[in-house]
């Protein structure tokens, strides 16, 4: 077997080549992308560690399984939680009620009430911050203007009904319900990714205005999917390059910049880290070679999960994660 050349200084080079020594196939676009999209030195670092430490064990007892673990533990715990629970913000029980819907299927425990309730005040801060419109598109929520004057001329971006939503997902905070045994690998693989301490996001964290961002229904939709991005622009603080990925979010007639400012003295932004690693697992996704596979995966998903005891994020993350390894038994 050739010795690998690249100096151990370099440690994200050193793991590029053993990806493309070592790994299988199926794997390789997968690990690469881990590599050149972590969002910053340290992300980087962590992912190349990782990758080393499986060519050692290959050049020591032939053994290629590890790259496929590697390749498998952020596969199963950073993209396929944010994907699948990404969009899943629930609503405050005010609105619930307002609506007309029921939260009883929703809402398993006194706690989870609790938190989705806390929302309520997050929501609403929030769309004060972004002056009750998307960040992105500029399109203001037609509530806001439902108690003005009657003689109202339509903003030159358009009116569309907007959500507060979360950048790194609700489902994934702190809990005691199914999806607590999971939680602790894909916070893991988030911190290890991200390079980033994210332990200020769990318990109640997870609502903290800092990870909410307000977006109109098309670009909450495409935000969730992983095929609309804020990609923060170096020396240019509180300003984005929007990224778009598949085969309609390019075709929304975006700004190609945009710069989140604050109706609200004192009301944080949106954290930059926590958009970047989101941009990150976006990239990390389209330059897998796995995008379309797990599209295939989650049209189902909706339906099998109403197998499931529960209509919990541990088993729609489970779910995903079994219907994704039979395609890679499939293609072995």
């Amino acid at each position: 077997m050739p010795a690998l050349t690249v100096a151990i200084e370099n440690p994200a080079e050193a793991a590029a080549a053993v990806v493309r020594q070592y790994a299988h196939p199926r794997d390789q676009a997968l690990l690469l992308a881990l590599l050149q999209f972590a969002p910053n030195d340290k992300g980087r670092v962590n992912v190349a560690h990782r990758i080393i430490q499986c060519g050692d064990s290959y050049k020591s007892e032939g053994d290629s399984r590890c790259l496929s673990q590697v390749a498998d533990f952020f596969w199963r715990n950073l993209i396929l939680p944010v994907r699948v629970t990404g969009g899943k913000t629930p609503e405050p029980r005010s609105r619930l009620a307002q609506s007309g819907l029921s939260s009883a299927g929703d809402v398993r425990s006194p706690a989870e009430a609790e938190a989705i309730n806390d929302l309520k005040t997050v929501i609403e801060t929030a769309s004060v911050r972004d002056r009750h419109r998307c960040v992105i598109s500029g399109k203001l929520d037609p509530e806001s203007i439902a108690d003005g004057p009657s003689a109202f001329s339509t903003p030159s971006h358009g009116l569309e009904v907007t959500r507060v939503a979360h950048i790194i997902p609700f489902s994934l905070r702190d809990s005691s319900g199914a999806a607590s045994d999971h939680l602790p690998s894909i916070w893991t693989a988030l911190e290890c990714f991200g390079g980033t301490d994210l332990g200020a996001l769990m318990h109640g964290g997870i609502n903290s205005l800092d990870n909410v961002i307000t977006l109109s229904a098309t670009v909450h939709r495409y935000f969730t999917e992983l095929q609309v991005a804020l990609d923060p622009v170096s020396g240019s603080p509180n300003t984005y390059a929007v990224r778009t990925w598949g085969k309609v979010a390019p075709r929304l007639g975006l700004p190609k910049i945009v710069k989140l400012t604050s109706a609200s003295p004192g009301a944080p932004l949106p954290n930059p880290a926590y958009l970047a690693l989101h941009c990150a697992i976006c990239r990390v996704l389209w330059a897998s070679a796995r995008a379309e596979e797990l599209k295939d995966v989650l049209e189902d998903l909706e339906e099998v999960a109403l197998l499931a005891a529960d209509g919990s994020s541990a088993n729609l993350i489970n779910i995903a994660i079994y219907r994704s390894l039979a395609f890679s038994v499939v293609e072995a």
